[in-house]
């Protein structure tokens, strides 16, 4: 069976995993033309210092940068790591999605798939508490900073997503230990 067939085959009988897929594509898509723009805007403001007025999305770290070059990297280096991990997140979800057969849910395949992601949200939490960390402490020292939380998210949401990822990890874990002995017991 080839890759057209299993798709108009998973169209039919698991229409609720496509559309989620398609929803988790669009989202990963956004999340990299993110981190594709941030990156490119950064490298071009290091040729062209106007260019950090609008970074992204009116992102302003001009005055950061004629302040101190060292601590405006250091800023859209945290952006970058941040939005690139999401982007990996989602893209990790993208696998988990067309992997995935509600017939024969657990594999070893979806399960460490499923783990991987729950440490990546779990990354993705940790780096946002450093880098507002970071941000406060560049505040603190009148460093010109704008509010940076929209651009990174709460770390909060994303240490509460690793916890619940990682137990749904751990089910399917012990589901394919289930499905392998009822697999060997017939």
């Amino acid at each position: 069976m080839n890759l057209t067939e299993q798709w108009k085959e998973k169209w039919v009988t698991q229409p609720g995993l496509i559309l989620i897929t398609v929803v988790i594509w669009s989202i990963f898509i956004g999340l990299c033309i993110k981190a594709g723009a941030l990156l490119f805007t950064f490298v071009y403001s290091l040729f062209n210092p106007i260019v950090a007025q609008d970074l992204y999305e009116g992102l302003n770290l001009y005055g950061l940068l004629n302040q101190h070059f060292w601590n405006y990297v250091g800023v859209m280096t945290f952006l970058l790591i941040i939005t690139g991990q999401k982007a990996y997140m989602f893209y990790l979800m993208i696998l988990v999605f067309l992997k995935i057969n509600l017939v024969h849910p657990f594999s070893k395949e979806i399960s460490k798939k499923i783990s991987e992601i729950s440490y990546v949200a779990l990354n993705i939490g940790l780096t946002i508490i450093l880098a507002s960390a970071y941000f406060k402490w560049l505040e603190k020292r009148s460093f010109d900073v704008p509010a940076l939380d929209g651009y990174i998210g709460g770390a909060f949401e994303y240490l509460l997503m690793a916890a619940l990822i990682y137990a749904i990890a751990q089910v399917f874990k012990r589901g394919v230990e289930i499905q392998s002995e009822n697999e060997l017991t017939i």
